[in-house]
Order: structure tokens, then C-alpha cells, then sequence
């Protein structure tokens, strides 16, 4: 007879090993298309065999040292600890800095036990798997640069945005103008539909997950809540992440109760609600009738959230607002007679905008969006606006610190180290954070509990594992020893149910973003698109002045981005001076 536990064992090591050779087959074949690209470039210049032979060698030792860089474990004491930026139930944000490279991060920490106590395994391999497959240049998601894991805890390492959330944007200016919020929702548009193209539905859109970067252009980030689109999807799920199991069967129930639309009056009120909100873990007020409702549903529930964000950018509330939460969720499940527009905000909104928003906050068979992505992008809301160069016009709101003043505090908090920095690197990192909740008090962060042991009382167990938790989030230098990224196995340990708690669940968690390698060659020849190039020559007996080495620094969002570097002579490879960065 197989036991549940080796089942549950088997399972996941099948899946890393499905996970592994994918991986392995993908890098294979990327490899063997650069070298087809190298090749075909290097013949419609028609270089000499031996200027070819060169640039051969070149990229076999940069392929060599992009699989050494991936062969590397990473452990929480790779990185230095500078600010807690967010915390939450199961963990929390911090700023760091990678101690090899200096370059500025966010790492995720998350508690394994209390991941599986409170069922949000799927939900953590979720957000690392969406992640992992969204492609280095996708503007719209937040970067995840490596995953990894000790005994006790998960860690996402992320590209830091420094423009805080489009939540503390709205605590700060309470509503925004109709042209600001068009900018928004357009950026929301491309961000969504690039979740939709990776085959998922973000599930969980609200003004907390949407982060401003430092020139104030939106990125997706929390994806812990997306879902396959296989097929239509069960509710269930979504519903009790987001509120009890009464508030959830309430709601399923509330067709019969209705609730009125919220005026202008109580807008004021709701800026104190906004501050209660912020800090809540499941709010419902951006959900979709489909959803409360526990049908089927598909990506479309994704518009009708972005359509509540948008009135809550307009207006100053959600349409939805109400003092407890299943009186939100009869709002929304009884939307036709609940929603509407006030008086005040009907006066100076354009009718193609509240035309947009109620082409959102609809049923979801006549959704905007529901067929295709583009019959958003035609409505007249939209006109004027160009979607392929959103992302490099100036953004209405740029937020304190940011711009060229962001890129000159972080190449300081790169250059400088912590540790001899003092108050001055301190005021740094305070002007860094800016846009955050400043956590002054110590470290205390949740338990789960009751927690047992087969071979120590419950409260030593609940001490010895609250130590491990601190440790890792104070100093982070603790683990600098512990690089196993295998299984996690705790001490067999067992839940309120008495049934034993299993750590194997996140087998094959581990992720490191493959470094770039590519050719430093001008003229868009071997370039990445970002202008890192040497200009090269198409005459094949230029020799030497026909080549000028390059090597592009890593940025916060690329890691040790590897240059092919042509060499003047066989086997003369040109020094770079930033070598040591890479």
C-alpha cells in the first residue's frame, strides 16, 4: 500500500524532473539558434574564417559562463538586508542588495509551514511560475530574477519599483483626473493582456498589486492568485482566499438582497477605509459578480476589476463600498441596481469614459474584452492613444524620488558599502523607500500555531521555528551557509487536525533567470534592442579599426547580462574594466 506521503512525493519530483529537461531542451534550442544567427550575420558580412572563428570562440565562453553563473546556489546570505518595504501574513518584502554584484532587489520571504497550514502552496508555485515563463523585455510584470529556498522559508527575488502602489498613490491624491486615469488604464490594458497571452488569469487585480517604477509607468506584480486558462474555473478557490467561509456563502446567497449605490457623500469617509484597507489581506470589492456568484469563469473577470479600479481612480471609492464585507459582496452580486455613477463625478466625467467603466462593470457575456482584446482599444475613450509607445512617453505622475534622482540614490547604494556607510547610506535608503510604509518595530512576524513535534513539546517547536523566521528576516547573513535547495524537509511536524504537515511541496521552486548572451556588434546586427553594441565593419579586411569592444553595465533589472567581446587577434580577448561587475 503506497502511503499519501510518497504519493505526494512522487508527484512533486515528477514534476521537477518534467520541469528540469523542459529546461534543459529550451536552453538547447536557444543555444543552437544564436549560433545560427551568429553564423548567418558573420556570412552577410563576409568575414574571414578567422574573424568567424573568433567570434565562435567568444560566444562558446559566454555560453560557458551563462551556465556556470546558473550552476551557482544562492542562499539568503548572498543578499544584504536594508529596509522591510512590505509585510503581510505569510512573510514579508524587504529591500536588499546582492553582496557579489551590489545590485538593489526585493526579496520576497515566505514561511512554509504556513503556507501549507493555510492551503497557498498553488498560489506561491503560481506567481513563481508566471513569473518564470514572462520573458526578460515584458515591460508589464514585475522581473523575477531567482527563486530559492532554505528549511523554512521561500524566497522571490525581484526588480525593485520604487514608486510604491497605485493604492498609496490614491491614499495620497484621493482621486485622480479623467486624462491620468486614461494613461493608467491604458498601461492596465497592455499589463493584463500580457498576463492573458502567458495563458493566465491574474485573478486578483486591485490598486495594491499594481506598482509604479521609478518614472511612474505601472507593472503587475502579486500573482499568486493566477490560474491556468485550461478551461473554465471553479470559484471556490478565489472566493476563500478573499474572505471566510460565512462572508463567502453570504454572498452566494444574496440574490435576493440588494444594496443601494454609494453617494458622493461618502467619499470622505472612505479615505479612513482606504487606510484600514490597505493594511487587510482580502478585500472583495474588486471581485467579479461571476466569481462571488461561484460559476464559471474565464479572463474577463479581469476586466470587470480593472473597470472598479478605474471608478476608484475617478471617483474616490469603490462603486461597491460598504462598511462590512458581505454587504460588498451583495452590492456586486446585485450590481444592476447597485452601481451607477454620482451626480458630482457624472458633471465632469466625459460620456466616453463612463462609457468605458460600464462597458466593464457588466455582465460578463457583453464585457469589453470578453472577445477580444481589441475591442477595448478601440473605444472612443481610447482615441489618440499610440499602445506601442505607452512605455516610453513621459508619465502624468512621476513619483517623489524618482526619475534621474532614483538613478543616482541607487548607483550610490551600489558603490557604497552598508556596513561603512552609516547614517548617510541610511538617509539613502529612507530616500529610496520613500514611497513605502516605513516598519520601524522588530521583527515579529506570524507563527502558525498549534504546531507539534514528534520530538519536542509544541511550545519549544513553536519558539525553535519563530527563531528560524526572525533570524532569516533580521539578519538574512544567518543562512549564509545553508544553500540547499532541495525539498525543505522540517521535523516531522503536525497541524490543528492532528494530521502531519509536509514540506516536499515545493520541489523544483528554485528559478534563476538565464543571463542574456549576445554579441556586442553595432548597426542592430547582433543587438539586443538596447543599443549595447560595437560597430564592426563590412569590409572583411578592415581588421582591428573595424572593432570596438563594448561592456554594457548591468542595470537593476538585468542580472549579469554577459557580452560577446570580439577579439582583435586570435586569442587576445580585450580586457573590460568593468569586468568585475559582471
Amino acid at each position: 500500500m503506497i502511503s499519501d506521503s510518497t504519493r505526494e512525493k512522487a508527484k512533486a519530483t515528477k514534476a521537477y524532473l518534467e520541469q528540469k529537461y523542459a529546461t534543459m531542451k529550451r536552453e538547447r534550442e536557444e543555444s543552437r539558434e544564436r549560433r545560427n544567427v551568429l553564423e548567418q550575420q558573420m556570412e552577410a558580412l563576409r568575414l574571414t574564417e578567422r574573424k568567424k572563428e573568433q567570434y565562435r570562440h567568444e560566444l562558446r565562453s559566454q555560453e560557458l559562463q551563462s551556465m556556470r553563473h546558473q550552476r551557482k546556489r544562492l542562499a539568503v546570505g548572498d543578499f544584504q538586508p536594508l529596509a522591510v518595504i512590505g509585510r503581510g501574513a505569510f512573510g514579508e518584502v524587504r529591500l536588499v542588495r546582492k553582496r557579489d554584484s551590489s545590485e538593489i532587489f526585493a526579496l520576497k520571504s515566505l514561511e512554509k509551514s504556513a503556507m501549507v497550514l493555510k492551503n497557498q502552496v498553488g498560489h506561491v508555485k503560481a506567481e513563481r511560475d508566471i513569473l518564470a515563463s514572462a520573458a526578460q523585455d515584458n515591460d508589464w510584470l514585475v522581473t523575477l530574477h531567482f527563486s530559492f529556498q532554505d528549511d523554512h522559508r521561500l524566497y522571490m527575488v525581484m526588480e525593485y519599483l520604487p514608486g510604491g502602489d497605485l493604492m498609496g498613490l490614491l491614499m495620497k491624491e484621493d482621486t485622480l483626473n479623467e486624462a491620468t486615469t486614461r494613461f493608467y488604464a491604458a498601461e492596465m490594458v497592455l499589463a493584463i493582456q500580457s498576463v492573458h497571452e502567458l495563458g493566465y488569469i491574474h485573478r486578483d487585480m486591485k490598486p495594491d498589486n499594481v506598482l509604479l517604477d521609478a518614472h511612474g509607468h505601472l507593472k503587475l506584480t502579486d500573482l499568486g492568485l493566477c490560474k491556468k486558462m485550461d478551461s473554465r474555473v471553479d470559484l471556490l478557490p478565489i472566493t476563500q482566499h478573499v474572505m471566510n467561509p460565512e462572508t463567502a456563502a453570504a454572498a452566494a446567497k444574496a440574490g435576493g438582497e440588494s444594496g443601494n449605490s454609494v453617494d458622493a457623500s461618502r467619499s470622505k469617509p472612505f479615505c479612513r477605509y482606504r487606510q484600514v484597507a490597505f493594511s487587510t489581506v482580502g478585500t472583495p470589492d474588486y471581485i467579479a459578480p461571476e466569481v462571488l456568484a461561484q460559476k464559471g469563469y474565464g479572463k474577463e473577470c479581469d476586466w470587470w476589476s480593472m473597470g472598479v479600479i478605474l471608478y476608484e481612480c475617478l471617483v474616490g471609492y469603490p462603486p461597491f463600498y460598504a462598511d462590512e464585507p458581505v454587504q460588498t459582496c451583495r452590492k456586486i452580486i446585485n450590481w444592476k441596481q447597485s452601481f451607477g455613477f454620482p451626480q458630482e463625478a457624472v458633471a465632469r466625467l466625459s460620456p466616453h469614459c463612463m462609457s468605458f467603466v460600464r462597458g466593464l462593470i457588466c455582465n460578463a457575456e457583453n464585457r469589453l474584452g470578453t472577445r477580444s482584446i481589441d475591442e477595448i482599444k478601440r473605444h472612443p475613450w481610447f482615441n489618440g492613444v499610440d499602445w506601442s509607445t505607452l512605455r516610453s512617453i513621459q508619465a502624468p505622475h512621476i513619483p517623489p524620488g524618482g526619475g534621474a534622482q532614483f538613478d543616482k540614490v541607487l548607483n550610490q547604494l551600489q558603490v557604497n558599502e552598508p556596513d561603512q556607510g552609516g547614517p548617510q547610506y541610511q538617509e539613502l535608503v529612507r530616500q529610496i523607500t520613500s514611497n513605502f510604509d516605513e516598519f520601524t518595530e522588530p521583527c515579529e512576524l506570524p507563527v502558525p500555531a498549534p504546531v507539534q513535534t514528534s520530538n519536542m513539546t509544541q511550545g519549544s517547536a513553536a519558539a525553535t521555528m519563530n527563531g528560524h523566521f526572525c533570524d532569516a528576516a533580521r539578519g538574512m547573513a544567518n543562512g549564509a551557509s545553508s544553500r540547499d535547495d532541495s525539498a525543505g524537509e522540517l521535523p516531522q511536524a503536525f497541524g490543528p487536525d492532528g494530521k502531519p504537515l509536509t514540506f516536499n511541496k515545493f520541489i523544483g521552486y528554485t528559478y534563476k533567470r538565464k543571463p542574456l548572451v549576445r554579441m556586442a556588434l553595432h548597426d542592430g546586427l547582433f543587438d539586443d534592442g538596447g543599443g549595447n553594441g560595437a560597430a564592426v565593419s563590412s569590409d572583411p579586411d578592415a581588421g582591428s579599426k573595424s572593432l570596438d569592444p563594448v561592456c554594457p553595465l548591468a542595470t537593476t533589472t538585468t542580472v549579469d547580462t554577459f557580452v560577446a567581446r570580439p577579439s582583435i587577434d586570435a586569442g587576445d580577448t580585450i580586457p573590460c574594466d568593468k569586468k568585475d561587475h559582471l
